[in-house]
């Protein structure tokens, strides 16, 4: 009985040791999110474009789409969304009169303190009063 415990536990270590092996070598990788590709030299994101998880509300006709689009970062705000098709919506002025505000980045960590995620949302109040919320992940 005792043979037999020694031989478990000694096989136990192997597996345990050979899959340990595999994953330092590479055989297991999980791709880097854009986030941790980029550099860090304060406690947010480096300024630039990034490809985001976008939802769109419009309030007075109750529509909610979702997209992939580029958002401009500037020191830790969301300051621009680009459409792809010509259009995008910013800070600043603008002559379509409409209001934009929020954009602020909340920030995801892993255990290693990293940024792994960055979430926000954009607030667009148009001349006619109605409202447009997007709701922003980058990852």
């Amino acid at each position: 009985m005792c043979f037999y415990t020694i031989i478990s536990f000694l096989l136990l270590q192997f597996t345990q040791e050979s899959n340990q092996h595999k994953l330092e070598k590479g055989t297991h990788t999980q791709p880097k999110s854009q986030l941790l590709t980029k550099r860090v030299s304060h406690d947010g994101i480096d300024n630039g474009w990034y490809v985001a998880n976008v939802k769109y509300f419009n309030l007075s006709s109750g529509t909610i789409s979702r997209y992939r689009l580029k958002v401009k970062v500037e020191y830790d705000r969301v300051t621009a969304i680009d459409f792809g098709n010509g259009g995008s919506v910013h800070t600043g002025y603008n002559s379509s009169g409409y209001f934009y505000s929020g954009g602020y980045l909340n920030f995801d960590k892993d255990y290693n303190n990293e940024i792994v995620a960055a979430s926000t949302r954009v607030t667009i109040l148009e001349a006619n009063s109605n409202m447009i919320t997007f709701d922003i992940v980058i990852e």
